[in-house]
């Protein structure tokens, strides 16, 4: 039995861009046991995910204390694990690899050398280049982080460090049975049963993704947006969905656009079954969008600051706009209308 873990860092949206690499993992060993260590926040993930046996929650961007460390550390080591595999840019990752004496420990090159380490270059300079210097050889394979354009290939191009050479698969994602009763349930509560429905989310208004805060498109470029659809496709349901963080502007635009029907699933796993089930969806928001991709619902999909290819794999049915102001609300409304009929 081979045991692997993946330190994992970020949100929702990030896991999923790593279900490939764990699909290839399981793949490749003939008899394995997979973890991960997340955040608390991206545990939800896993409730799509048949790859993995244990899910362990650690919160890697607060200031932990001693006794924070030393319980992730033991549940480290009660497993005895045989590779570890990250895609933390902080040298911690591998610190803790290589504290609970994890033989096999792969992550990126060119790691991120924390601020007390680069004063105490300055302060201790002997002690600071120690620690700079052996930063580096806390990962037994390191792996170049800027060869592939589409981040779930760039994760998974970590395998190499394990001996691994094969093709990245799609995301793949596995919808309990009970949220697809959900979302069969919610669309004859909506009326929608058997029709193509239209799935708009327009984001959270949290920082819910590591590469860019969450934007909300404007309400009036929406109404703009569902205006011209429903010019072309007068009978089209639109489901917009509601969540707890973005109730309010929800609320907002259901005011100027009172034909939308409104879906609020209560975690992933009904949210991933609604998107399933559409026809298309319009968002502005990255854990929605990696659903998007993996259940291969044709999509257009808004981005600021980041760029497309880094979140949309290429595909005739995936579309993406990037603003030229690094702001999701000044792309023109006219330009998602012409994404939309694209890949329609």
């Amino acid at each position: 039995m081979t045991r692997v873990l993946a330190l994992i860092p970020g949100d929702v949206g990030r896991q999923l861009l790593f279900f490939p690499t764990l699909e290839t993992l399981q793949r490749h060993y003939s008899s394995v046991e997979i973890d991960v260590i997340v955040e608390p926040r991206a545990k939800q993930a896993y409730r799509l995910c048949r790859t993995v046996d244990h899910v362990l929650t650690f919160q890697f961007e607060n200031r932990n204390g001693a006794a924070d460390w030393g319980n992730l550390i033991g549940q480290m080591r009660d497993r005895r694990y045989d590779a570890g595999i990250t895609i933390s840019r902080e040298w911690t990752a591998g610190l803790l690899c290589w504290l609970v004496g994890i033989p096999q420990r792969v992550g990126y090159e060119k790691l991120a050398i924390p601020a007390w380490v680069r004063f105490s270059r300055k302060r201790f300079p002997t002690i600071g280049r120690t620690i700079a210097k052996r930063s580096g050889t806390f990962l037994t394979a390191a792996v170049s982080p800027n060869a592939r354009p589409y981040d779930a290939q760039r994760y998974h191009d970590l395998v190499l460090g394990l001996g691994i050479d094969t093709p990245c698969p799609d995301i793949t994602i596995q919808i309990p049975a009970e949220d697809q009763q959900w979302a069969k349930a919610e669309q004859e509560r909506l009326g929608i049963a058997g029709k193509p429905y239209i799935v708009l989310h327009g984001g959270t208004g949290a920082e819910n993704s590591d590469d860019e805060p969450s934007q909300f498109y404007p309400i009036r470029s929406w109404e703009s947006v569902i205006e011209g659809y429903l010019e072309r496709q007068p009978d089209t349901p639109l489901v917009i969905v509601q969540s707890a963080e973005n109730k309010d502007w929800v609320a907002s635009l259901v005011a100027v656009c009172p034909q939308l029907l409104i879906a609020t699933p209560q975690h992933v796993g009904q949210l991933a079954a609604l998107i399933d089930a559409g026809h298309l969806m319009i968002c502005a928001d990255r854990a929605p969008l990696h659903l998007g991709v993996a259940v291969k619902t044709r999509l257009v999909a808004l981005f600021g600051a980041l760029e497309p290819t880094r979140h949309l794999p290429p595909a005739d049915y995936f579309a993406g706009l990037k603003s030229l102001t690094s702001k999701v609300a000044d792309i023109p409304p006219i330009q998602v209308l012409e994404k939309v009929w694209d890949v329609s």
